[in-house]
């Protein structure tokens, strides 16, 4: 396949967009191999860039990505999760955010992302993969909410009280939400939070969606019709999703979304559009998540191929707008502000 070439239209059309990436590991690489945030580094030479070094500060802003979720990781074993292991991250965001000399900051709601981005700065804000970490308990939502944690899945890759996972360890995508996944949704609007259905079994999406209107998110995934895998939705989700007025974000993994890089990308976030509309679209590279990537989106300086790769499938300025901050910053601010 030929390598895209990004034409001026493109650079000018991505230039302008505010570019939210809903999910990002960055933290998980700082945490287990001590990754430096502040360092432009080479993009990983290896082939699929597996595990990480996919972005860092210089790189995402070269690649004008406007605001971060970093992913807030616990480990599924009770005695080595919980809120200490939330606060944790969270605090180790807010060192990331001071280290950066004003070029970060934490920014949880749509006006806030919004004046972050106006000032060049990069918006960050966290969200929690998997309600294991929680332990059952909902009484420090509001101090996870204090240090920017703005959305929480309901579940990663293991069962828990919250929900089962469509793929992973008590996987079921028939099971229904249980009294605590039904009690989380409640108390995340209580908070003004979101919830993530990435990771979560299609019926308890669907019922999500139906509890939750306007609340709901699926960070990072892929569209099953496009390209069959245990990561992706289908399109019942996809239309739960948008009547729930919520958004897909569109996962950068190659085993995810089949081979082609950001035009396999594309074709994804096109099956979005033509199924539910544009305004449903989103994006959430997964980049650091220990996965592959394509050689064209390995890198968040490399963006600018998915722009026009969009392009040349015929999205318009606005539609690429929407799907890359727009429709987030709408979701923020019915849900969070």
């Amino acid at each position: 396949m030929d390598p895209i070439v990004v034409s001026r239209e493109a650079r000018q059309v991505h230039d302008a967009a505010l570019v939210v990436d809903l999910h990002n590991d960055m933290l998980l690489g700082s945490y287990f191999l001590g990754w430096d945030w502040h360092r432009r580094h080479a993009p990983n030479p290896l082939p699929g860039a597996p595990l990480l070094g996919h972005s860092d500060l210089p790189r995402l802003r070269e690649g004008n990505v406007g605001a971060v979720a970093f992913g807030v990781v616990t480990s599924p074993l009770r005695w080595s999760g919980g809120s200490a292991a939330i606060h944790r991250d969270l605090d180790a965001l807010a060192a990331e955010v001071a280290r950066s000399g004003g070029t970060m900051e934490i920014a949880g709601s749509a006006q806030a992302i919004r004046a972050a981005r106006a000032s060049g700065r990069v918006a960050a804000f966290a969200g929690l993969e998997g309600a294991h970490g929680l332990h059952g308990r909902l009484d420090e939502l509001g101090a996870f909410r204090a240090k920017g944690l703005r959305y929480v899945g309901l579940v990663h890759f293991t069962a828990n009280a919250a929900g089962r996972p469509m793929v992973g360890l008590g996987a079921d995508n028939g099971a229904a939400l249980p009294a605590f996944g039904r009690e989380l949704l409640g108390a995340l609007g209580d908070h003004r939070m979101i919830c993530d259905a990435a990771h979560l079994g299609k019926a308890a999406v669907l019922e999500a969606c139906r509890l939750a209107p306007g609340r709901v998110i699926v960070s990072h995934t892929g569209c099953t019709a496009v390209y069959p895998s245990p990561r992706g939705i289908d399109d019942e989700v996809l239309r739960a999703v948008a009547d729930a007025d919520g958004v897909v974000g569109m996962i950068f993994v190659t085993p995810f979304i089949g081979r082609g890089g950001a035009r396999a990308v594309a074709r994804h976030l096109d099956h979005v559009r033509r199924t539910v509309g544009a305004r449903h679209c989103a994006l959430g590279t997964d980049w650091e998540g220990f996965a592959l990537y394509p050689s064209d989106l390995d890198s968040a300086e490399k963006l600018p191929n998915l722009t026009q790769a969009l392009l040349d499938i015929g999205w318009s300025t606005a539609e690429i707008h929407a799907a890359y901050g727009e429709n987030v910053l709408r979701v923020f601010e019915r849900a969070c502000e």
